[in-house]
């Protein structure tokens, strides 16, 4: 298979819905070996990601009643405020590089949301939508940092 053949498989997986990688697998197969190649392709991309999952959920059905699993379960949600609270941290750092008032706005943003969704029953994914689209709004009048463009 040339590099460009290749390529041309690689395009067209992306057209597919789904996973763009078992795309590929089956026009490579095709191109190998016809439908057998397919099947053969597509069984080899599926087969042991599956046998991994069914294996996985029957240990975790083994172990979810023990204490150390419901011990670990317990522990993924402060886990995940810490990461979260990292996370915006260093955002407002970032936010920070560009000025008191743009920080100041930032912060006055998010806090909004935040109360909108903990106190107002705003939907969590409502809410960081809203923030997403006043962010694009407001950083497309912004200049790129970056010297290179996009385009080349």
């Amino acid at each position: 298979m040339s590099a460009r053949e290749f390529g041309e498989a690689w395009a067209l997986s992306q057209l597919s819905p789904g996973i763009h990688l078992v795309a590929l697998a089956g026009l490579i197969g095709r191109r190998a070996a016809g439908w057998r190649g397919v099947i053969a392709a597509v069984a080899g991309m599926m087969i042991p990601a599956a046998a991994i999952t069914v294996a996985l959920t029957a240990a975790y059905g083994v172990i979810a009643a023990s204490p150390i699993a419901r011990a670990a379960l317990a522990g993924v949600a402060p886990v995940t405020g810490g990461m979260t609270i990292a996370t915006a941290a260093l955002l407002v750092r970032a936010s920070a590089r560009h000025g008191r008032a743009h920080l100041a706005i930032d912060v006055a943003v998010s806090l909004g949301f935040v109360v909108a969704s903990a106190f107002l029953g705003v939907p969590t994914l409502a809410a960081i939508g809203a923030g997403a689209l006043i962010g694009a709004l407001a950083l497309g009048r912004e200049r790129p940092t970056s010297r290179e463009t996009s385009v080349g």
